[in-house]
């Protein structure tokens, strides 16, 4: 162990916390098991990310295989020789067993996308498209991350994830004369394989899909009472990698108590960290893609929970609020899991009318109490109105009026968490809608509202952006909870 310990060290893929963060999520993905480091020390964290994959049946081999794919082979064989001395007889044998892909095609490709400088960040997240949500490592470079692929299995219609990643390179390299190399190679090989129809099928697949630039990277958690008396909750996490696009993919769920919501959360994030540090390439009109948020699925009792005030950890500074770094959205468990078609195509409807034709709020406060029907009924009567601003639903009143503009398709609800939201502070929320260009920004509005309030502690809308609820309810972007989903599994805690 010290002596891979030793080897290990000496690598530039160890120097950074980061970097040891990437590698043991790498190697975490490769033994089927989680790999934690704290991002400290760096020898440390390296012992520990040997001593887990010692652990394993086999590990080592596959402690070398990630060296080989993030440092290079070289690198790899090194570490290997510290294991046991490399079979004269077969000096040049590739770690693992024979991909798809033959040894000359393999250098070649390499050879091809060595001249070419791509934007690694939207490689990754094309092939993630590609391979229907497939959670892949981000922050490698292309060659690392052809490398990583390179002996997986074929894809139903038997083109090989290596070869698409050669695909979509080619999509993406700038120069006439790159993007001609690499559709070319990658053209042979589909002619020597049999397979140029598939791959034509595929790219005209590939030509039809839109992306949309308001999905983020996004980590989904929704939470449920356990409602057997034991004052737990299930929380279930949700990794959305690739921005444009809505893949979630599930993790693992957990068992805990309200006050553990925070761990929780800040287990997800760490093993989600790849997704928040990396580098966001702009998009092809060179906008910047969006930020990344955490979208808590709560029950109507839970929605008015201080969730953005959650704090996150990272390495030895202060704890601080998620709300600073990311956009926290509230969204509704309930709804999120109904069957009900009218229920549905009220939200579709209520979201399309919001985006077409911007925010129209339909206001509720204290005394609207006795009147709860009549002010349901406008919102009924037609989908002209597209937002709620109300009191805290923490008051039984204001939280029936919260349901049932949950029920009549609302998605977009603003209010004051310690209750009353009074007049002044409201005026606030109507300049912040009034000062987006497109509802699209609404979000990022209101990030920065709590963001400031954190970094401005005397700054004129403090008070509210440290206590304002917000609900966001996209219907295009749902996670896959069924009823009885949540409580009624067993989770680990």
């Amino acid at each position: 162990m010290a002596d891979l310990t030793d080897g290990l060290c000496e690598l530039s893929c160890t120097d950074d916390p980061q970097a040891r963060i990437q590698f043991a999520a790498l190697l975490a993905e490769q033994l089927g098991r989680p790999v934690d480091v704290r991002g400290v020390r760096q020898r440390e964290d390296v012992a520990a990310l040997v001593r887990a994959a010692l652990n394993v049946a086999g590990g080592e081999h596959v402690l070398v295989g990630v060296v080989r794919i993030l440092e290079g082979t070289p690198a790899g064989d090194d570490l290997d020789r510290l294991i046991a001395p490399v079979p004269a007889a077969v000096p040049d044998a590739p770690w693992g067993p024979p991909g798809p892909i033959g040894r000359d095609d393999e250098n070649s490709a390499r050879a091809v996308l060595a001249q070419v400088d791509l934007p690694a960040t939207r490689l990754r997240d094309d092939l993630v498209e590609e391979l229907g949500g497939l959670d892949l490592p981000i922050g490698l470079a292309p060659d690392q991350l052809f490398g990583h692929v390179l002996e997986w299995n074929t894809q139903p219609d038997g083109l090989p994830p290596a070869v698409l990643l050669m695909d979509h390179a080619a999509r993406l390299a700038a120069a006439p004369g790159h993007r001609s190399a690499l559709a070319g190679w990658v053209d042979t090989w589909a002619s020597g394989a049999g397979l140029v129809q598939e791959l034509e099928r595929r790219r005209g697949a590939r030509s039809a899909l839109a992306s949309d630039p308001d999905i983020p990277r996004c980590l989904i958690v929704a939470v449920e009472p356990a409602r057997d008396g034991s004052g737990e909750i299930v929380v279930r996490p949700w990794l959305n990698t690739v921005p444009g696009h809505w893949h979630p993919q599930p993790g693992d769920p957990s068992t805990t108590t309200l006050d553990g919501l925070g761990a929780a959360v800040e287990q997800a994030l760490r093993q989600g960290a790849r997704l928040w540090s990396a580098p966001r390439d702009p998009g092809p009109g060179g906008r910047l893609q969006s930020l990344p948020c955490i979208e808590f699925v709560l029950p109507y009792e839970l929605l008015n929970h201080d969730v953005a005030g959650l704090t996150h950890q990272i390495g030895d500074g202060l704890p601080l609020p998620l709300g600073l770094k990311y956009g926290v959205h509230l969204r509704s468990l309930e709804r999120m899991r109904s069957d009900d078609a009218q229920v549905r195509e009220q939200w579709r409807e209520r979201w399309r009318t919001l985006r077409r034709h911007g925010v129209t709020v339909h206001a509720w406060s204290e005394p609207d109490g006795p009147r709860l029907k009549a002010w349901q009924a406008v919102l009924a009567g037609e989908n002209r109105h597209t937002a709620v601003v109300l009191d805290a639903p923490a008051d039984r009143l204001a939280l029936e009026a919260l349901k049932a503009a949950i029920a009549e398709g609302i998605g977009l609800a603003v209010w004051d968490r310690r209750g009353v939201f009074d007049e002044e502070r409201r005026e606030v929320v109507t300049a912040v809608f009034a000062a987006v260009p497109t509802p699209a920004q609404i979000p990022i509005a209101f990030h920065r509202l709590r963001q400031s309030a954190e970094l401005h502690a005397n700054g004129p809308g403090r008070l509210l952006g440290r206590n304002i609820g917000f609900f966001w309810d996209d219907p295009t972007r749902l996670v896959d909870i069924d009823p009885g989903d949540l409580a009624g599994e067993e989770a680990p805690a």
